[in-house]
């Protein structure tokens, strides 16, 4: 039986990371996905938090220090603001969108930051809140159809290698940059 919340574990182990990756967490939050990629990447990998929220950024360095982790670096900044990261071009092996679109009307930014500092060839990971009546998660007016988004991201030049498989309130798209 699927879980009913978003499990990283659940997540991770469909997207091929592996030690020495460098793995990029766009609009990181509290840094659920950062913590346990920082663990699978190891120390000779490398995990960018980003997020607009100082607070988050805070709560994530905390995390950090408790779990003795030395490859997670915070960057605080607009994941919407085309240029706004701190990161090199084609410097990341696996980007992370989880749960970030639906909360932005400038999709189309974080996509292009998203692909930018992802390296060819790497990966995009999406997950979002299934546009269903549910009591739990974001407004259902913010809600994206998982083919709408689907389009967007191939209309951006990605190509989708699989649908995720990350509970039942979500849905997810491992997708690749050509």
């Amino acid at each position: 039986m699927q879980n009913n919340f978003l499990n990283p574990d659940q997540v991770f182990r469909q997207i091929d990371i592996k030690e020495d990756m460098t793995v990029a967490d766009l609009g990181c939050g509290s840094g659920f996905m950062t913590i346990k990629a920082s663990q699978i990447v190891g120390d000779d990998g490398k995990v960018w938090a980003v997020d607009v929220q100082k607070r988050a950024l805070s709560e994530i360095n905390s995390n950090v220090k408790l779990h003795g982790l030395r490859n997670v670096e915070t960057i605080w900044a607009n994941i919407e603001k085309v240029g706004s990261l701190k990161i090199d071009e084609n410097s990341v092996d696996i980007t992370l969108l989880i749960q970030v679109l639906h909360q932005s009307k400038l999709r189309k930014n974080i996509f292009e930051e998203a692909i930018r500092i992802t390296k060819k060839n790497g990966k995009i990971v999406i997950v979002e809140w299934r546009k269903e009546n549910i009591s739990m998660g974001t407004s259902m007016d913010l809600r994206i159809d998982k083919n709408e988004l689907l389009k967007e991201a191939e209309a951006r030049g990605l190509k989708l290698i699989k649908d995720l498989e990350v509970g039942n309130h979500h849905y997810g798209y491992l997708m690749q940059k050509k």
